[in-house]
């Protein structure tokens, strides 16, 4: 089975992401893991932010058998002004700063277009 990387990108209507520790959330989904589940929980202990994933904004390959997933965390309309479920490592920033990844690049791209992939059943 092919290495499976997830990001989870939370963003705001006014060009807001939500980030862990500078970076955009991310995990190693388990061998015969589930996507979802896998983005919801990395999500919720990295961030606080409580959401259910059904979608993906892309996906690419990492290496000869590697996948990575830029997952669709979800949309709020501007920055929330009271997070209480948020942990101290979580922050918002802007999304002008994540230049740094094609991968998540494309991810923008797809949301404001959106267009999104369903993800697979586990």
């Amino acid at each position: 089975m092919a290495q499976q990387t997830v990001i989870i990108l939370v963003t705001t209507r006014n060009g807001y992401a939500l980030l862990h520790r500078d970076q955009l959330p991310q995990a190693t989904v388990p061998n015969h893991g589930d996507l979802a589940l896998t983005g919801q929980l990395t999500l919720a202990r990295q961030t606080g932010h409580l959401t259910d994933i059904t979608r993906a904004w892309t996906v690419q390959p990492t290496t000869a058998h590697g996948e990575l997933w830029v997952l669709d965390g979800g949309t709020f309309n501007t920055v929330p002004d009271v997070t209480e479920d948020t942990n101290p490592n979580a922050r918002w920033a802007p999304i002008t700063s994540l230049t740094d990844n094609a991968a998540v690049q494309e991810a923008l791209d797809a949301a404001n277009t959106d267009i999104s992939i369903q993800l697979p059943a586990a």
